[in-house]
């Protein structure tokens, strides 16, 4: 028995219903990739054919998205109806799954971008490493502490972060421009402050601004 191979396409089937699909449409197509003998191939196309995959399907998305929800809920909020084929693209491109909270929600903000999203993932890495992890991070910004950071929104961030923490549409006249708020999570709770253009340069030009 080929094991690798019957296991990876027994993960491949829970993890998309489109291989799935494919597997039951045409199942020598992508049996001839593998070394499988009669067996296992009868095995593999019974089980794709279960009614029971589907349940096992939405568990895998329920806990690939779980991750996302807890630390970019704004971001998933914001995305709305364009959520769905979103992460089917994302989890298509990213196929195994990582649990880790920071991991996962770092490589979905790398998979898009986003005012929200590098908010959340902003908070999120503040949120779950230390000063030490956070001052080796190559992204870091230099000259503040480890556990600060600036960030950049192009439309002003308090009417936008206060209407989606309560899970409503931004408003649709939300001043835009250069707008900057100071994340200082030296604290247990975190402090969010907006910055004047002239508070923004001397913190960003300055560990000693704080």
């Amino acid at each position: 028995m080929a094991l690798d191979a019957f296991q990876d396409i027994f993960c491949r089937m829970i993890a998309s219903s489109d291989y799935r699909a494919r597997l039951i449409d045409n199942p020598e197509a992508e049996f001839d990739q593998h070394d499988l003998d009669a067996r296992e191939k009868r095995r593999l196309t019974a089980m794709a054919s279960h009614p029971g995959m589907r349940i096992n399907t939405a568990i895998h998305r329920a806990n690939r998205l779980t991750p996302l929800d807890q630390t970019l809920p704004l971001t998933c909020f914001l995305l709305g109806s364009r959520l769905g084929a979103l992460l089917d693209r994302y989890w298509h491109c990213n196929p195994t799954e990582n649990l880790q909270l920071p991991a996962e929600c770092a490589r979905f903000a790398d998979f898009i971008v986003g005012e929200v999203l590098a908010f959340e993932k902003a908070c999120t890495e503040l949120r779950f490493f230390s000063a030490e992890e956070l001052a080796s991070r190559t992204e870091t910004q230099p000259r503040l502490p480890a556990k600060v950071r600036v960030l950049h929104f192009q439309h002003d961030p308090e009417p936008l972060l206060e209407a989606l923490s309560e899970l409503k549409p931004p408003p649709e006249n939300l001043a835009e421009g250069d707008f900057h708020l100071a994340v200082d999570a030296r604290s247990d709770e975190a402090v969010f402050r907006l910055l004047d253009p002239v508070a923004a340069a001397a913190l960003l030009g300055s560990r000693n601004a704080l």
